[in-house]
């Protein structure tokens, strides 16, 4: 605010009362600023953002996809050669998984297709089937 010459009594009480309403604006102003960076700085807003972000953006869809698919794949081909040591169990274990995962990265639509056809079943596959009572 600018600086203005006071000359009577009047005029200094209404000069304090907009000193006290810009205080008040500024306060809240302030206020309102630390509560957005308190919330912008949570561990938990943060993540939740970028997983919003994450979970919105369809080429890191796909990325996890492949990611996560992959990582299946090598623990199961694990679980079936957990028991095979030494040599020729290390070179089973690598040709397995570069096998899977050339399988996997090769028909990955149709994979995705039949475990979305599996936990939401298509309308037709919902329709009951005719009995033959004969």
């Amino acid at each position: 605010m600018e600086n203005k010459e006071i000359s009577n009594y009047p005029e200094l009480v209404l000069h304090i009362m907009h000193l006290k309403q810009d205080k008040f604006r500024q306060e809240e102003e302030i206020k309102y600023t630390v509560r957005e960076l308190i919330y912008l700085l949570n561990p938990v807003n943060i993540i939740k953002d970028g997983l919003r972000n994450l979970a919105n953006d369809a080429e890191a869809r796909v990325d996890m996809l492949k990611v996560g698919l992959s990582m299946g794949a090598n623990m199961l081909v694990n679980r079936i050669m957990r028991n095979k040591t030494g040599m020729v169990g290390l070179v089973g274990k690598v040709l397995l998984g570069k096998f899977s995962s050339t399988l996997i990265g090769r028909n990955l639509t149709k994979i995705v297709s039949s475990v979305r056809d599996r936990v939401r079943p298509t309308p037709t596959a919902l329709e009951p089937t005719p009995k033959n009572y004969y």
